[in-house]
């Protein structure tokens, strides 16, 4: 078989020269710049021996150039226009890859643009070559325009960290904010800040009253006004003052300038001031005092959950001692806030364990000395604890609203006792049993109502024998609303005394309006009743006007003889105290002194 001829010399392709793999090259970048023209992306080739940067015209067409307008270009003009707070991050990534910490240079800074605003970019590299010695040569890498993904994790950012009601940053990114200036003690512990923990007085109120859309208005003018008394930037921002609403009717303040309690206080007292002005909602002038918790950030190793802690506390005790207020925290509101955690614990189940009792002490007639009416009072003992006073763990349970149960329970006992007393005493038992109502259970009035009624009928109470009592501080807190509930007790035929008398800021002349048979004149109104003109002139006054209204005056707290003879003097018909009968068991009621049936208080 014939061989195939030999290929001649003229038909054998030329070696390639210098100048066609010029040309090649050059061909290859234009074909690739036209692949990348529509994808943003840019090319650079960096040699690093020169600082020489060759780029694409995309790099140029990123930053708003002609690609004459960047040369000559060097890495050193390159970094003139990195992002000051950028270029720090973008130096260490390029000395990793160098030293072969990391296989790439990869960073997300921002680049000036031709007309001053600043360009997010995603700039990839990697270097090809080293010297001989081993030093860098040439990278080559990418640049990519991310402004519009860094725009939408903007959006979502804050989304995810801002009140969408009141436009302040939320909880996250208040914690995010306080976590940052915790670590900032660490590093200068010579610096100081605030926390603030601010709580609206009766916004529920607010909302029950006028609506949630009331309540919405309130707590966007509540954000107007905090951003106006505050310097404070945006949920971005970092160092200084920060404002966010924590929830509900909760906001925080971060005072990153305040170096001071007296600074603090200082604020404090400013914002105490702005927030007693009135708000206008829905038409109506609305008042919504705030009452503020202040926690002390500095080095000694507190959490920013124990600063926000510490604060809340102090916030509670704020609204304790009288609302409207501010105060600071201090460790003995933590040690108390332990000891009150751990008699709610031992308050649960406390009825079913049978560790609760009633005591009665005797209401009496100044004239006759006869007992007129018993006033039940609680008492706990507790296995480990022993006798706990009420003054203790009344406002634990009122906290934690586990009063209503046991007032529930204290109802009824009482209604079984005095039963059991009518089977015994017939017409010699007491003829009033008085039972003091919490603030918490003046708060569910439905469930009041119903209460009182199926106990009345399951034990045979007749209700004009039960007489119920309300604390004046309870009527002034909530005086529209008390009212209505007290109209409607009053229906049922049991009779109301308002208790503590003095105490609460009443106008005498709002007794009127409601439906009381017995007003109980507080304790403190009668000190100095026997050395002090003025407090003779004003318990005289206040016993004329109860019973002008056709009520009756009860003077509390009687523990001095001298007493007696001037309450009789100003027309005051009965007293309770120590000086007539320490308040004793059930099984003892029987044995009182002086039980007769006389007329009931004010017939």
């Amino acid at each position: 078989m014939q061989s195939m001829p030999r290929d001649s010399a003229a038909d054998t392709p030329a070696e390639p020269t210098p100048a066609d793999a010029s040309g090649a090259l050059h061909d290859c970048r234009q074909r690739l710049d036209a692949v990348l023209e529509d994808t943003g992306v840019a090319l650079w080739d960096w040699n690093v021996q020169t600082g020489a940067l060759e780029v694409s015209p995309q790099f140029a067409a990123l930053l708003g150039h002609e690609p004459a307008d960047l040369q000559p270009l060097t890495v050193r003009t390159w970094t003139e226009r990195v992002h000051p707070d950028d270029l720090l991050g973008t130096k260490d990534q390029l000395r990793r890859h160098f030293e072969g910490e990391q296989a790439r240079f990869d960073i997300e800074c921002r680049l000036r643009h031709r007309e001053g605003h600043w360009v997010w970019v995603h700039t990839r590299g990697r270097l090809v070559s080293r010297t001989a010695t081993g030093q860098p040569l040439r990278m080559l890498g990418t640049q990519q325009d991310i402004g519009e993904r860094k725009e939408l994790l903007h959006q979502l950012f804050d989304a995810a960290h801002t009140d969408r009601l009141t436009g302040l940053p939320n909880r996250a990114m208040l914690l995010q904010r306080l976590e940052l200036a915790v670590a900032f003690l660490q590093v200068d512990p010579g610096e100081r800040f605030a926390l603030f923990f601010l709580d609206f007085d009766r916004f529920k109120n607010i909302n029950d009253t006028l609506g949630h859309a009331a309540g919405d208005q309130l707590l966007m003018q509540i954000a107007a006004r905090l951003r106006g008394a505050l310097r404070v930037g945006d949920v971005h921002g970092g160092g200084g003052n920060a404002v966010a609403r924590f929830g509900g009717d909760e906001f925080v303040v971060l005072l990153g300038d305040a170096r001071t309690e007296s600074h603090a206080k200082c604020v404090a007292d400013q914002l105490l001031d702005l927030f007693a002005r009135p708000y206008e909602l829905l038409g109506q002038e609305v008042h919504s005092s705030v009452s503020i918790g202040i926690a002390m950030g500095e080095a000694n190793g507190r959490s920013a959950d124990d600063l926000l802690r510490d604060a809340d506390i102090a916030m509670y005790e704020a609204k304790r001692t009288g609302r409207g207020r501010a105060v600071f925290f201090d460790r003995v509101m933590h040690d108390k806030l332990r000891r009150e955690q751990a008699m709610e614990a031992a308050l649960r189940g406390a009825i079913e364990r049978d560790e609760f009792s009633l005591v009665y002490q005797p209401i009496v007639d100044l004239e006759s000395g006869a007992v007129t009416a018993v006033e039940a009072l609680l008492r706990w003992h507790h296995p480990e604890l022993g006798e706990v006073q009420p003054n203790d763990f009344v406002p634990v349970a009122e906290d934690c609203a586990l009063i209503v149960p046991i007032g529930e329970w204290v109802l009824r006992e009482a209604c079984t006792h005095w039963m059991r007393w009518w089977r015994t005493l017939g017409e010699r038992v007491p003829p009033v049993l008085s039972v003091n109502v919490s603030r918490v259970q003046l708060q569910q009035p439905d469930r009041l109502v119903a209460t009182l009624r199926r106990l009345l009928d399951e034990t045979g109470m007749p209700a004009h024998r039960l007489q119920l009592e309300v604390t004046e501080r309870e009527i002034a807190r909530d005086p529209a609303p008390v009212r209505q509930l007290l109209d409607r007790l009053h229906d049922t035929g049991v009779r109301l005394a308002m208790d503590d008398f003095g105490t609460g800021g009443s106008n005498l002349a709002a007794l009127r309006k409601y439906p009381f048979d017995t007003i109980k004149i507080d304790k403190s109104l009668l000190d100095g009743l026997a050395d002090h003109p003025d407090a003779l002139t004003v318990v005289h006054a206040t016993v004329n006007l109860i019973q002008n209204l056709g009520m009756a005056s009860v003077a509390e707290g009687v523990e001095d003889a001298a007493q007696i003879g001037i309450l009789q003097a100003i027309g005051c018909r009965f007293a309770q105290g120590f000086l007539f009968a320490l308040p004793v068991p059930a099984q003892q009621v029987p044995l009182l002194p002086n039980l007769h049936s006389p007329p009931p208080l004010a017939a």
